[in-house]
């Protein structure tokens, strides 16, 4: 079975294929000091890869989803505390 997951802005559900994790970083020259002192932009951010009913692949960030169901049963039955 699957783990079927939802996207919280849209209401689309789709299929949980795994996960991942994404890093940037990136750097613009300061007007006066050039690279010396460059203005650093950098952040890092969690991601699921899933899958729609066309089997269309996509990443989606983490906080934006919520599972469900697992093995084809609700989340609020599975014995978690």
């Amino acid at each position: 079975m699957a783990t079927i997951i939802k996207h919280n802005t849209t209401g689309k559900t789709y299929c949980l294929l795994g996960t991942g994790f994404g890093a940037y970083q990136s750097s613009k020259p300061n007007m006066f000091l050039g690279n010396w002192l460059a203005d650093v932009a950098e952040g890092q951010y969690a991601m699921v890869c899933v899958c729609d009913k066309q089997g269309k692949v996509s990443w989606i960030q983490a906080e934006n989803v919520s599972v469900v169901s697992v093995d084809g049963q609700n989340v609020s039955e599975l014995p978690l505390t």
